[in-house]
């Protein structure tokens, strides 16, 4: 059994409470489990300098530590904190909040075989993955062609991997660490942070439908071959605010089920939405793939929802490259799209496929709540697929630059971009599916640069899948939607003022021009106008 002592401090202003654990051999409080094969063992929890010996250097062994409940109920905000000890040999750990309508308010952890995935349904979870090997398959084993650092984050909701990034910190190297777990309850979900050792691996990162829930902390470890060593100490749980339960949505179904594969590449729908949408705070569109009948296409394809105006002007909600060989599920906010997601509007789902394709089907959900700022205006800059690489057609003539007039309205202004790279060898330099290219966005005084080049694709939690979905890519990856490089601009623009917008890319020559396929950047960029919800 595991020792803990335990201080609760309390607030006066809201629902909060404070839970400090430190960790000592004399009190019989809180369950410590270790697991060889699935079978329990006898062994007791040890606390070298009152620290929780969280895993023990021994292989084929696993490690959990269950907490029990505050007395609080579910509130608006989470925050976990603690100081963490790795060392390499280990596949990892990871953090649940355990649903006690589920798991109750005290006991032992749920037996996860996979404590660095944390995936358990009804419940939110961070998984700390130190083993990620190098492979030089581009088909099977884990993503890593690259051999990049295996020290990694992911964050986990309701059984399924949300998103995972590689850290910046070597955390596996026996040093104390500071890990900070915070998440905030918003409209239609929560915005989760991650800090190790003060520095952001996750800010705000939104997940759609992870609602308010009574939970408790646990944690857990594993071991296979190697002998790696876990300590925690300074653990301390803060749950503040009070929160009423979430107000169910309005669910617009656009497409449900239907088939695009290789006889069918679109699916249209006329599109009922609400006529008003003023009590609305959020607008959360599902797009979910599933195997047909037939079974299900072994191709990433480039593949896009689309919405029209009221003078049919064609509008891109996302962007999305299907995965090889297997369907999925995504829920993307696209609130900002608000002007166009009202009243009765055409919408089209198309991917230009030639096998067996996919059942597809597109929701949107309109879920109640506050916004201090809404999209009242959207803009379109640039739409189209320009080459690259041709001296004879540059890509400067498609980018033109675009000036937008600010009304009495503009409170802020976000310029967002959806470019992604098609085409390869033997185009020059594998061009442009594989071609890391820079760019610079302008908007007015403020100048904005990065990479087209996506170098994540290997940790996309749509994995593994049936092609080389491992290789970095020119802004996308198979299976997964595309997200935009978007760029706010509020304290330099005045109402009244113009606002330039320019886009550029640095120098590329295709000397293969003609062999093949042109190169070429797909391409839908859009400014949104806000205005202020008082206004």
């Amino acid at each position: 059994m595991l020792a803990i002592w335990l201080a609760i401090t309390g607030a006066t202003s809201l629902a909060q409470e404070t839970a400090h654990y430190g960790f000592e051999a004399d009190a019989l409080d809180y369950v410590w489990e270790a697991t060889r094969d699935e079978s329990p063992l006898p062994q007791q929890p040890s606390f070298p300098d009152s620290r929780l010996l969280l895993l023990p250097e021994e292989s084929n062994l696993s490690a959990s530590v269950g907490f029990l409940a505050t007395d609080v109920d579910a509130t608006q905000t989470v925050e976990v904190s603690f100081e963490l000890r790795v060392t390499e040999g280990t596949e990892g750990l990871g953090f649940l909040w355990l649903d006690v309508e589920t798991f109750s308010e005290e006991g032992g952890a749920p037996a996860l075989k996979a404590w660095e995935a944390p995936n358990q349904e009804h419940c939110f979870g961070v998984g700390f993955d130190c083993s990620n090997p190098a492979t030089n398959d581009p088909f099977q084993g884990s993503g890593n062609v690259y051999d990049r650092p295996q020290h990694e984050l992911s964050l986990h909701f309701n059984g399924i991997e949300i998103a995972k990034r590689q850290t910046p910190q070597e955390y596996r190297d026996g040093a104390p660490h500071s890990v900070k777990i915070r998440w905030e309850h918003v409209v239609a979900g929560a915005e989760v942070s991650v800090w190790i050792d003060e520095e952001a691996i996750f800010y705000r990162r939104f997940i759609a439908e992870m609602f308010p829930y009574y939970g408790r902390m646990a944690f857990g470890a594993r071991n296979t071959e190697g002998r790696g060593r876990i300590e925690l100490e300074d653990v301390r749980n803060l749950c503040a605010g009070e929160i009423e339960p979430p107000t169910p949505p309005v669910s617009v179904v656009a497409i449900d089920a239907q088939l695009n594969d290789a006889t069918r590449h679109s699916n249209v729908a006329t599109v009922p939405f609400p006529e008003e949408l003023d009590h609305v705070g959020r607008i959360v569109c599902t797009l979910r793939l599933e195997e047909t009948p037939a079974g299900v296409d072994p191709w990433d394809r480039l593949a896009h929802v689309y919405i029209f105006d009221e003078n049919d002007e064609r509008f891109e909600v996302l962007r999305y490259i299907t995965p090889y060989a297997r369907g999925y599920e995504w829920k993307v906010d696209v609130t900002r799209f608000r002007p166009l997601l009202r009243g009765t509007r055409r919408l089209e789902q198309r991917c230009e496929t030639y096998a067996e394709g996919w059942l597809v089907t597109v929701q949107f959900d309109f879920y109640p709540g506050p916004s201090e700022q809404r999209v009242y205006r959207i803009e379109k800059l640039w739409s189209g697929n320009p080459e690259v690489g041709n001296p004879e057609q540059p890509v400067s003539d498609f980018y033109v630059p675009r000036s937008l007039p600010l009304d009495a309205h503009t409170a802020s202004l976000e310029v967002s971009t959806v470019v992604t790279g098609h085409g390869m060898s033997p185009n020059t330099g594998n061009a442009a599916e594989f071609l890391p290219l820079g760019r610079v966005l302008t908007i007015g005084s403020q100048r904005h640069q990065n990479q087209l080049w996506k170098t994540d694709c290997y940790l996309n939690p749509c994995r593994p899948q049936g092609g080389t979905w491992k290789y970095d890519r020119a802004g996308w990856a198979p299976g997964d939607v595309v997200t935009p490089w978007t760029v706010s601009v509020s304290r330099t623009i005045l109402p009244g003022d113009e606002v330039t917008v320019h886009y550029a890319l640095d120098d590329y020559l295709n000397e293969a021009r003609g062999e093949t396929w042109a190169p070429f950047h797909c391409t839908e960029a859009y400014a949104f106008f806000y205005r202020d919800v008082a206004d």
